[in-house]
């Protein structure tokens, strides 16, 4: 079969790999419906990259698909459709003892460090499905992954309705801040300076506002969804607000005033992937609380994709979604 291979540094492959088979009793082979591209994905593939994975995986962390094969003790059927939590924990090491099965430190990763789902099949361990409505688009159904780590975050937050929440970057996941934020009864503000972007934020309920620009009275909570704008996020948030630090960017660095912190009595947050959430993503899907269809810009097969990484990088393209069949 095809599939989309991290070949090397910095470079995308799409290359030939057998057919994946039930290999244990818990394995399940899926039918890969959609598979959604990621920052992460254009950070592995960055030169320098700015995630590490494995060279040679197959990528893609976001995706929905039909059970093709189970084995005996999977727990799932034949033609049941699920999407897939990507990061399994080993359940031993100190973290997952004491229940912070996000902070693993044996943690691995499907699409990332073991093969995902840029491929017309997959495995996966049947503990890392969950069921989903038929009735969703593929695409939508593929978001479930992203929008989980973003349920975490607002959890988090704990944004109160009324309060004043402020997103920094207009991408995929801080959209859906926008769109989860503004369902939760806040006043949602938007810092993006891509138009097309802005104007999806608009669309989803938030407030634009360009880099730099003041907000009078400051805000409750602070979103950074990039993961290099604290200095940004000090600035926007009122005293004795919240800063949840979302966006994963290994290289950045950034000089604070520690100062502002203490005397303005700030709560920094930081968000990791989160636990326990998928569920609580299926269900906001399901029930068609939140409209992440604008999200989806192109939707692709995988002999496109090398294009759409690169429009990815320009800033054409919000969700990409491709469908490897």
């Amino acid at each position: 079969m095809p599939a989309a291979i991290f070949a090397e540094l910095g470079h995308l492959a799409i290359d030939e790999r057998p057919l994946p088979r039930v290999e244990l009793p818990t394995d399940v082979v899926l039918d890969v419906e959609a598979c959604g591209i990621c920052g992460t994905d254009l950070q592995i593939l960055a030169d320098p990259p700015g995630h590490p994975a494995t060279v040679g995986v197959v990528l893609g962390h976001e995706f929905v698909g039909v059970v093709a094969e189970a084995g005996p003790e999977a727990g799932l059927r034949v033609g049941q459709r699920v999407v897939v939590e990507p990061n399994v924990s080993c359940g031993v090491c100190g973290p997952c003892r004491r229940g912070d099965r996000n902070q693993c430190e044996r943690y691995t990763t499907l699409g990332v460090f073991v093969d995902g789902g840029l491929a017309p099949k997959v495995r996966v361990p049947a503990s890392q499905c969950h069921p989903i409505s038929a009735a969703l688009p593929a695409e939508i159904a593929a978001l479930a992954e992203p929008l989980s780590t973003v349920v975490h975050g607002v959890r988090q937050a704990a944004v109160f309705p009324g309060e004043t929440a402020v997103v920094l970057g207009a991408g995929p996941i801080g959209l859906m801040f926008v769109s989860l934020l503004e369902l939760a009864g806040a006043n949602v503000f938007a810092v993006e300076p891509t138009r097309e972007r802005g104007v999806l934020a608009q669309r989803l309920g938030a407030q634009v506002l360009q880099p730099g620009e003041p907000l009078d009275g400051g805000a409750d909570v602070v979103v950074d969804a990039v993961g290099s704008q604290l200095g940004a996020a000090l600035e926007l948030v009122r005293t004795g607000g919240r800063v949840l630090l979302f966006g994963v960017n290994e290289r950045s660095q950034t000089d604070v005033q520690q100062v502002q912190i203490t005397r303005r009595e700030l709560t920094i947050v930081g968000s990791f992937v989160g636990q326990d959430v998928f569920p609580d993503a299926i269900r906001l899907l399901e029930q068609g609380r939140l409209d992440l269809s604008p999200l989806v810009t192109h939707r692709i097969g995988l002999d496109e994709l090398p294009a759409a990484v690169e429009e990815l990088r320009a800033g054409r393209a919000v969700k990409v979604e491709v469908v490897p069949a």
